[in-house]
């Protein structure tokens, strides 16, 4: 996340600011700003540093830098917009805005997003950051999600791993079959995420939504029972429990668990970000793992395919007193080759249409399947009590996991449940 608070004189920072140019602000008193931003760890840091002291010389305004833990970045926005202390330009997930606009906590920018800074960005990369036809936010990073398989536990399976044929969820319940039945696998074949956590939601709602399931309907009410929901959380929970091709422990384990398992080749296939194939280089580098992988899209469904996208947004809050210097910062982060440095230090995919189309992304082996997946992208639902709902999902899909529940009895339950709380 990314604060800039006015603190000191030298004006309210007032410039041209809409018109996508920059206020040219600079000379007179040094102005002092907050950037607050969360997750910098040490793949990233220096790109703030730097980029951040290079914005204080070209624009006279000092820096103050912050970051915290995705952990407890939630509680502090709301904690300091409630406290009246809100930074002027922050970075959150895009799901976090209908509660922030419900608080009447942030400026639309829509000054930005409609004129030629906006043209920098693909329609459906831009249209994630909007809510009630406004823009709130600038989209700072994306992510989303392809099926990584480990081909030297395919190899020894007897499975094609330069060919793995696994265009749809029943291919890829075959290939898990045939690894699981191999002697010579000694890996479980699937990473099946079932704690109690967020992520185990985004981890099923690819089986969901390629079933023809919605999580919501088009006035936003809950519609988690279909007859497509059921078979995909029915499909979901017999990969565990009537097949048996998942890791020991599905109830346990969270989205970061079964990454790491494959990352450190003990799983056969799992559904991750671009950075597990990042990470599994960088430890192939360093002499610390030893296998080859694939990426393919994630698997189809009757319905369709499709790939979890998350935007994360930089945007400006309504507290603050110079909102054309935040501005200021927003353009200047943008520039083409600060884009494709983030990305590439970072390992999120490029926002900006002109890094992606860079040979450096589309020709990778690591970031060609996520910028192709970019054509299966789906977001989740913009609701103002979004944790909730999914809490209540995540509550059905362990249901239905740890056979308390038919799948059908976890989702009318989920159903009815939010159906209360919404109304």
């Amino acid at each position: 996340m990314i604060a800039i608070a006015g603190c000191t004189g030298g004006g309210d920072g007032s410039g041209s600011g809409s018109d996508g140019e920059g206020s040219g602000e600079g000379g007179g008193d040094t102005q002092s700003v907050q950037l607050l931003t969360m997750g910098v760890g040490d793949n990233i840091k220096q790109f703030f540093e730097e980029n951040n002291a290079a914005f204080e010389s070209e624009y006279d305004v000092d820096v103050e830098f912050t970051s915290v833990t995705w952990d407890n970045a939630r509680q502090t926005v709301n904690n300091r917009v409630d406290g009246g202390q809100a930074p002027d330009v922050s970075r959150w997930p895009a799901r976090w805005i209908p509660q922030l606009v419900g608080k009447d906590a942030l400026e639309p920018v829509d000054d930005l997003m409609d004129g030629k800074f906006g043209e920098k960005f693909a329609e459906g990369v831009a249209n994630g950051t909007m809510y009630n036809g406004s823009h709130y936010g600038v989209p700072w990073a994306a992510s989303n999600k392809c099926l990584y398989y480990n081909k030297d536990a395919f190899e020894a399976a007897g499975l094609d791993p330069e060919n793995p044929a696994l265009d749809t969820w029943e291919d890829m319940l075959s290939a898990a079959k045939a690894l699981t039945e191999s002697d010579e696998v000694s890996v479980p074949a699937l990473g099946l995420a079932g704690a109690d956590a967020i992520e185990t939601g985004s981890q099923y709602y690819h089986y969901h939504w390629s079933h023809g399931a919605d999580l919501v309907d088009d006035e936003g009410m809950p519609v988690v029972n279909s007859d497509g929901a059921v078979e995909a959380l029915s499909f979901y929970t017999d990969l565990h429990l009537e097949h048996g091709v998942t890791q020991s422990s599905p109830l346990s384990s969270t989205r970061q668990d079964i990454r790491q398992l494959f990352e450190n080749g003990d799983l056969g296939m799992v559904i991750g970000h671009v950075y597990t194939g990042l990470n599994i280089t960088e430890s192939q580098e360093n002499g610390e793992v030893d296998f080859d992988y694939g990426i393919v899209q994630v698997p189809k469904g009757p319905a369709g395919r499709y790939s979890l996208f998350t935007i994360d947004t930089l945007g400006i809050f309504s507290q603050s007193e110079h909102k054309d210097v935040a501005r200021d910062l927003i353009r200047f982060y943008f520039d083409e080759e600060r884009r494709f440095q983030y990305s590439k230090q970072k390992g999120f995919l490029p926002v900006v249409e002109a890094v992606g189309e860079r040979e450096y992304f589309s020709e990778s082996k690591n970031w060609g399947p996520f910028v192709e997946a970019g054509q299966y992208a789906r977001a989740r639902p913009k609701l103002s009590n979004f944790s909730q709902f999914n809490d209540r999902m995540v509550q059905a899909i362990q249901e239905a996991l740890a056979d308390q529940k038919s799948p059908q009895k976890a989702l009318n339950d989920a159903q009815s449940d939010l159906e209360d709380a919404m109304n």
